[in-house]
C-alpha cells in the first residue's frame, strides 16, 4: 500500500516538475528580434499624425478594401498565392537577395546587412507605432474565415492589420538596397509591392492598410537620409557591395 502511494506521489512530482519545465522552456523561447535601428523615439515619423484612419466598414470607400479582400482569396492557388504563403516567415534578406542580384545574409554580407536590417527595424518601431494607436481588426478575423496560412492564425490573430508590418518593412528595405544599387531599383521595388500584395492575398491585411504603409515607408526613408550614421553606414555597404561584385566577376 505504502509502495503504491509513493509511486503515484512520485508520478505526481515527475508530473508538475515536467510542467514547470515546459512553462521555463516556453518563456526562454527566442522572441522575434531585430538589428538596432538608426532612428530614435524622437526622430523617427509619427504615422499617427499624418497617416488616414483605418476605414470602417460602413465607410464607403470600405468597399474597394471588401473588392480586394475577395480578390486576394482567389489568388490563393494561384503563382502569387504560393508566394505569399512562402514570403509569410522569411527574413528580408531572404526575400530580397534575388531582387537584390546578390545574396545577402549576415555572415556574408554584415554591412549591408547592418544598413537594410537596421532600416527595417526603423520601419517596424514606426509601423508598430500605428498599429498600436489604431488596433484595427485582421480581415479574416473581421470576417471569420480562414486565411492563406491556418497554422499562423492564432499569432496573426493577436496583431493588429493597419499599417501591414511586413509590406512597411518590406518597402523600407527595397528602397535601402535601391541606395546601394541603383540599377536594381525597379525589380526592387516590383519585389516590394509583391512582397506587400501577398499580405492581401493571405487575408492578413487590407489594401488601405498596405497603401498606407508605402506613405509610411517613404517617411522612414526621409528620416534615415538626414541620419549621419545610416548615411555613413550607407557607405560602407556601398564599398562592401563593390568588393563583393568585383569579387563575382573576377571568379
Amino acid at each position: 500500500m505504502n509502495y503504491k502511494i509513493s509511486v503515484e506521489r512520485m508520478r505526481m512530482w515527475i508530473a508538475c516538475v515536467t510542467i514547470i519545465l515546459c512553462n521555463v522552456i516556453v518563456q526562454a523561447q527566442p522572441v522575434v528580434t531585430y538589428p538596432d535601428p538608426f532612428l530614435t523615439d524622437e526622430t523617427r515619423p509619427d504615422g499617427t499624425l499624418f497617416l488616414p484612419e483605418p476605414l470602417e466598414v460602413t465607410d464607403p470607400a470600405f468597399c474597394n478594401d471588401f473588392y480586394y479582400y475577395q480578390w486576394g482569396k482567389q489568388q490563393r492557388n494561384t503563382p502569387l498565392g504560393e508566394q505569399a504563403r512562402k514570403d509569410g516567415p522569411l527574413e528580408l534578406y531572404e526575400a530580397f537577395s534575388e531582387a537584390f542580384g546578390m545574396t545577402i545574409h549576415p555572415g556574408l554580407t554584415p554591412e549591408i546587412d547592418k544598413l537594410a536590417g537596421g532600416a527595417g527595424s526603423d520601419a517596424h518601431n514606426a509601423n508598430r507605432r500605428v498599429k498600436n494607436y489604431y488596433q484595427r481588426m485582421r480581415p479574416f478575423v473581421q470576417f471569420k474565415e480562414p486565411s492563406l496560412v491556418p497554422e499562423t492564425e492564432e499569432d496573426e490573430g493577436k496583431d493588429y492589420s493597419y499599417p501591414s508590418g511586413h509590406a512597411t518593412r518590406g518597402y523600407v528595405y527595397a528602397m535601402t538596397l535601391a541606395l546601394i544599387e541603383p540599377d536594381s531599383a525597379n525589380v526592387l521595388m516590383k519585389r516590394a509591392y509583391q512582397y506587400a500584395l501577398g499580405r492581401v492575398v493571405a487575408g492578413y491585411h487590407y489594401k488601405s492598410d498596405i497603401d498606407a504603409s508605402a506613405i509610411l515607408a517613404a517617411s522612414v526613408m526621409g528620416a534615415l537620409a538626414g541620419n549621419d550614421n545610416f548615411r555613413i553606414q550607407l557607405e560602407k555597404a556601398k564599398e562592401e557591395y563593390a568588393r563583393l561584385k568585383k569579387k563575382k566577376e573576377q571568379e
